[in-house]
């Protein structure tokens, strides 16, 4: 009876680590890995004569071992639940940690008085959603870490998407429908620490102002910023509005801030996009059915929290150096920005 090769012995023939081995012999085309090194992983397994089994979960190839982990958000529950951004990875990280087989054993808020320090005796790797830097009273310093969202340190893995790239897409598509004088609705981005929050200019509104000023098109009385939410792109479009002298299109920082802006359009009975347009980032669900349906890049953030799921998974099981993924976004045009009943102005 010939034996069955492990994935260590295939790991150790082929100079890569176990973890390697079982994305590759899995089909798993999202890990990052040289087309040589596949190769030579299969090739090592052909060899040996091995077996994968369909359907085995990651983590059981760990002697049956059942990771538990925690799950650390840099919100309260009360702001999560109003954010479709954050509930979405929320929701990836669960249906992943199923799939894996993982069990969520401790749900930690920064919000909670006791924030910075996590109990980690009971959890075998820590997931930070949100702008929370890497800064945790820990027992453990070789936990393994997974940043969502945000990236803390190179030592830690992480899962993003690129808002200066998402914002380049939306100006591109603004611009190249004419508008030359554009308005931007953001909020007041920060980081979360041990000191206490720590504000940035987001890199939405970077990209804003970067674009415009290489046109000389940049004016300082159309850009308006407050915090993020409906109730706040409302306001500020209202105070957009009351200042007279609109601008002929918006990039809204987020839909949930421009969905608020829309309805102050609305009550002011100005017609979008006939008088102005409006796009935004983030793709909600919600996005496509208000009126008009708003342009948008999507951002997965489903995604976003399944991949650092398997991130989690690979460390685990022993990978030993940092990944830095970048999720892509797309650009969905819908009626809000004109683009789909107008010719360039």
């Amino acid at each position: 009876m010939i034996p069955i090769a492990t994935l260590k012995e295939i790991a150790k023939i082929a100079k890569v680590s176990s973890s390697t081995v079982s994305r590759v012999l899995s089909s798993d085309y999202s890990f990052s890995v040289s087309e040589e090194t596949r190769r030579t992983v299969i090739e090592v397994a052909r060899s040996l004569n091995y077996r994968h089994k369909p359907g085995k979960k990651k983590n059981e190839l760990d002697e049956g071992r059942k990771w538990n982990v925690g799950v650390l958000f840099w919100c309260s529950e009360q702001f999560e639940l109003t954010d479709p951004f954050y509930m979405s990875i929320r929701q990836g990280i669960e249906k992943e940690c199923d799939n894996q087989g993982l069990t969520i054993k401790r749900i930690y808020r920064w919000s909670d008085e006791d924030s910075s320090t996590i109990e980690d005796s009971e959890i075998d790797g820590l997931i930070v959603v949100g702008k929370v830097e890497c800064i945790f009273h820990s027992k453990r310093p070789d936990m393994p870490i997974v940043f969502v969202d945000h990236c803390s340190s190179v030592e830690h893995d992480s899962v993003q998407f690129d808002a200066a790239v998402a914002a380049r897409k939306t100006m591109e598509h603004l611009l190249h429908f004419g508008y030359d004088r554009i308005g931007y609705i953001g909020g007041n981005s920060y980081i979360r620490t041990l000191e206490g929050i720590n504000y940035y200019e987001d890199e939405r509104q970077q990209m804003y102002k970067r674009m415009l000023e290489e046109q000389g098109k940049f004016k300082l009385e159309d850009m308006f910023v407050g915090s993020w939410g409906v109730e706040d792109g409302y306001k500020l479009m209202s105070v957009a509005i009351k200042n007279g002298n609109l601008p002929r299109a918006f990039f809204v920082a987020s839909d949930l801030l421009a969905i608020g802006a829309l309805r102050a359009l609305h009550e002011s009975e100005i017609k979008v996009p006939e008088q102005v347009a409006i796009a935004s980032i983030d793709g909600i669900d919600v996005s496509k059915y208000v009126n008009p349906p708003l342009t948008t890049v999507k951002v997965y953030t489903e995604e976003m929290g399944s991949t650092g799921v398997k991130l989690m998974v690979d460390r685990l099981l022993g990978r030993n150096y940092a990944l830095h993924v970048m999720v892509e976004t797309e650009l969905m045009i819908r009626e809000s920005c004109g683009s789909l009943i107008f010719h360039p102005i």
